[in-house]
């Protein structure tokens, strides 16, 4: 029996071979396309002549001068820079490096600086407005009476009895509930 299978397996392997094929190939032309054509050109009409921008009343600019400035980089870390403008801004700022505390991207401890300065300008009122700061390892802290402050609270919190507790909801059993009936039979 084994043998019958074996001779059948190999007389379907035999058979089922393709057989050569002398006819030649055929051959096929390239397909051909035609050059695309355009529409012509629009013509347009003359470009429109444009207004200059309007100034705004600032056609006479006229550069600010620096009255003073100073930058001084020690070499050992620390650094102190100011200027000055005609126009009433003045700015300073120190700065001094802290060892360890800030971290990097990596985790790793990393040098900063502390920095202290303060700013000033004239607003448009005539009034000088003047901003402090200090920028460490809490942040930047500025200091103005132009920054806003929280408005106090004019009344004192109520002090609460430590007896007291608060009511639970009751969540009971609705009112409605419906029951499940299947829908085969």
């Amino acid at each position: 029996m084994k043998l019958f299978i074996i001779a059948a397996l190999a007389l379907v392997a035999v058979a089922d071979r393709p057989q050569p094929s002398y006819r030649p190939r055929p051959t096929y032309a390239a397909p051909t396309y035609a050059a695309p054509t355009y529409a012509p050109a629009p013509t347009y009409k003359p470009q429109p002549k444009y207004a200059p921008a309007p100034s705004y009343g600032h056609s006479s600019y006229k550069p600010i001068a620096i009255l003073e400035q100073e930058d001084v980089h020690p070499g050992d870390g620390t650094y102190s820079s100011k200027f000055s403008t005609e126009n009433g801004i003045y700015r300073s700022e120190t700065g001094v490096p802290v060892a360890g505390y800030g971290k990097n991207a990596y985790g790793e401890a990393e040098d900063l600086y502390r920095q202290e300065g303060s700013w000033s300008y004239t607003n448009g009122y005539g009034e000088e407005v003047k901003v402090a700061f200090v920028a460490d390892e809490n942040g930047y802290q500025p200091s103005s009476d132009i920054l806003p402050t929280p408005v106090p609270t004019e009344y004192p919190t109520p002090e609460v009895d430590p007896a007291y507790v608060e009511p639970q909801p009751s969540y009971g059993k609705p009112a409605y509930q419906p029951t499940y009936k299947p829908a085969y039979n």
